[in-house]
């Protein structure tokens, strides 16, 4: 009887196993990389699209909005709040208890709250007022038919962030109506006149109320949920009492993945 030849095949040994283990390691890692690099790409295209939407909301509403008014006013914050840097703001800049003429922030000037003025006539001489008598018109006599305010607050929706607001006084007019009375208020038309510091015949007479509960209002449209002002902190510009620079960076993302991008623009009432 013969006796069987032992076979030709063979396995194969541990150190072959351990090369081609470590070999298929490699090739993991770097497809494993290749394929997380692209989502991350993914994800920040995603992003900068969903920035860049955002930007276009803004600046066309703003845009179409300041070429159908005749002034601006810059205030440094809606309300007393804490800026995303930790510095303070408030509507009353001066700090003398009331939100005045004064509080309005000059040529050069920086904030967080910006109002696009409506005269009835056009050719209303609506140049900001100064508290220099040589510099200014009269102020009796203009009548306001509407305001548009933009200004950053704490996101009502998202804590941690700030958020940019709105409000159009157009929004609270009966259809069909001549007149009509904001939800905080104040009666448009309304006449402004030379007489007081406060009251009834000046533009801050006609804002919300600078609270928090203002601030943050439902009735406002959120424009941007995560913003914060690049102009020394502040987003509004009052650049030679002339025209609005505006200029802010908008985050997108979560905690762990941060998407940035700023946008800077220029606006002039026609005034």
């Amino acid at each position: 009887m013969k006796t069987p030849l032992r076979s030709r095949q063979r396995g194969f040994t541990l150190t072959e196993i351990i090369v081609a283990t470590t070999i298929l390691g490699f090739l993991s890692t770097g497809v494993m990389g290749f394929y997380i690099m692209n989502l991350k790409s993914q994800f920040v295209g995603e992003q900068k699209l969903l920035i860049n939407g955002d930007i276009r909301k803004v600046t066309n509403q703003m845009v179409e909005n300041a070429r159908e008014c005749n002034s601006f006013v810059i205030y440094q914050a809606f309300m007393n709040q804490t800026r995303w840097d930790g510095a303070t703001e408030s509507r009353d800049a001066n700090a003398n208890g009331s939100v005045t003429l004064a509080d309005r922030l000059q040529n050069g000037s920086s904030g967080d709250f910006l109002i696009l003025v409506y005269y009835k006539d056009q050719y209303y001489d609506a140049r900001l007022y100064d508290l220099d008598a040589t510099n200014n018109p009269a102020l009796s006599g203009g009548q306001v038919t509407r305001l548009v305010g933009y200004w950053i607050a704490p996101n009502r929706n998202f804590s941690g962030e700030n958020a940019i607001y709105s409000f159009d006084t157009d929004k609270f007019k009966t259809a069909g109506a001549t007149s009509w009375t904001t939800s905080w208020g104040a009666t448009f038309p309304a006449t402004l006149s030379d007489s007081g510091l406060s009251g009834t015949t000046t533009i801050e007479a006609l804002l919300p109320a600078a609270s928090s509960t203002w601030a943050v209002a439902a009735e406002f449209p959120i424009l941007v949920n995560n913003v914060s002002g690049l102009t020394n902190g502040y987003c509004f510009y009052n650049y030679q009492n002339k025209s609005i620079v505006t200029r802010a960076k908008i985050l997108h993302g979560n905690r762990a993945k941060r998407v940035t991008n700023t946008y800077n623009f220029t606006i002039t009432p026609r005034g």
